[in-house]
């Protein structure tokens, strides 16, 4: 059959601009909420959302293909031919479709992201392809079996259950299992789990051989045994993989990338923030004097790598920051990333009070706005810092070196504020 006949005739065809559309207008506001600007991986994750979407839609156009192709007896008509050279070109065009959709969603996600340094994800399309691929053989098979109004309604249902609902079950590994884990990558410092997106490969790639021996002429005992172990050694090798990951497979992304200039302070940048690189060395190295002034010791390296050595703090990883989130950021950096143990075993934590307050109060002395500052922290907490800053500068001093204590035992309790007293009476 001459391609452009099969292209014709092809139930993918038709289905593609009503996909097209459907990932435009009805997933356009999903697929563009959190995707990270200038950033590739994050711009491919977001675009993963789609998949729980076309994936449905290539395994109801392949149970359509497999229902015309028994119709058809198409089997009868070229029996020198195995069923796979014969199922393959009617594929074709239903694993095109999954392109197609996957394609203008990632188009969105492009349009919104604005990708720049870096090279796009070509490993997350890969993803995507072997994925369609499999629900478009899975649901041939079922059109080559059942009649067609039951097939593409089953193939579509099941489809869409097993790429979405895992997302919504524990334990949270089997989400990447279906789809890879991507839709909720990445933030300027992370890049993908390779475990996650391998193990979705694998999986998919168990139901395509499976899909290939089913449609082979081999013996019947044979070929139900190929078709279990492929499958068996898809599920294991793919549970194997995901085993153990969390909600969102991330990883850091590798420190060599960061772009460092300066010297007191050294700056380290992601390649990305590079048209607003000199806004924020400036403010980054304002808010580490203004820090300086009031007593506070503050790392000679400011970079934006979440688990820097010694030396060196952590100032945020914003896509498009302001000169306040930056200031806000360098004073942040003095504070612990997150509870003592003591706090992780039901202890007692008094000090997890002492968090907000004392990082407004960071913010503010580093040279935030106090709007930043009140939407960041909220109102109360940055009421509470705006009143330390009103006391003299040793009380402010004391003040922070007793929640900082606080926030790194689980017995201290957080200070009051200080005694009211401005500076110029302290003088």
């Amino acid at each position: 059959m001459l391609w452009r006949t099969v292209a014709r005739s092809s139930s993918a065809t038709w289905l593609a601009p009503l996909l097209a559309a459907f990932v435009a207008v009805l997933l356009s506001d999903d697929l563009t909420a959190s995707v990270t600007s200038g950033y590739w991986p994050s711009v491919g994750g977001a675009a993963t959302f789609a998949l729980p979407f076309v994936a449905p839609a290539c395994a109801t156009a392949g149970a359509w293909e497999g229902a015309r192709f028994t119709r058809g007896n198409v089997a009868g008509w070229a029996p020198t031919r195995s069923g796979l050279a014969l199922a393959l070109p009617l594929l074709l065009p239903v694993i095109a479709l999954g392109a197609v959709g996957m394609a203008v969603a990632a188009a969105l996600t492009i349009s919104t992201g604005h990708p720049g340094a870096g090279m796009p994800p070509v490993g997350m399309a890969v993803v995507w392809l072997v994925v369609l691929t499999a629900h478009a053989m899975a649901g041939f098979l079922l059109g080559k079996r059942l009649p067609l109004v039951v097939a593409t309604s089953l193939a579509l249902v099941l489809s869409f259950v097993l790429t979405a609902y895992p997302a919504a079950i524990e334990p949270l590994w089997l989400r990447h299992m279906v789809t890879g884990g991507m839709p909720s990558c990445c933030s300027l410092g992370q890049v993908p789990n390779g475990r996650a997106e391998a193990s979705a490969v694998v999986l998919a790639c168990g139901v395509i051989a499976a899909a290939a021996f089913a449609l082979t002429a081999l013996a019947a005992r044979l070929r139900r045994a190929l078709i279990t172990v492929a499958l068996v050694a898809g599920l294991t090798g793919s549970g194997s993989l995901a085993y153990g990951l969390p909600a969102d497979p991330v990883g850091a992304r590798a420190a060599e990338e960061l772009r460092c200039t300066g010297d007191n302070p050294r700056v380290c940048l992601w390649p990305e923030l590079s048209r607003s690189s000199a806004m924020v060395r400036h403010s980054a190295a304002e808010a580490r004097r203004r820090l300086q002034q009031a007593g506070l010791a503050v790392p000679g390296t400011l970079t934006m790598e979440e688990h820097p050595g010694n030396g060196a703090a952590f100032i945020g990883s914003w896509p498009e920051p302001t000169p306040s989130e930056v200031r806000a950021g360098v004073g942040s950096a003095l504070l612990p990333s997150g509870p003592p143990a003591c706090a992780q075993s039901d202890s007692a934590f008094p000090g997890a009070d002492a968090y907000s307050p004392t990082a407004a109060w960071l913010a503010l002395t580093a040279g935030a706005t106090p709007q930043e500052v009140a939407s960041h922290y909220g109102e109360k907490d940055a009421a509470v810092a705006a009143a330390v800053r009103h006391s003299a500068g040793a009380q402010q001093l004391a003040w922070f070196r007793h929640n900082s204590k606080a926030l790194r035992d689980c017995t201290t309790r957080p200070a009051p504020v200080p005694t009211h007293q401005t500076r110029e009476s302290a003088r």
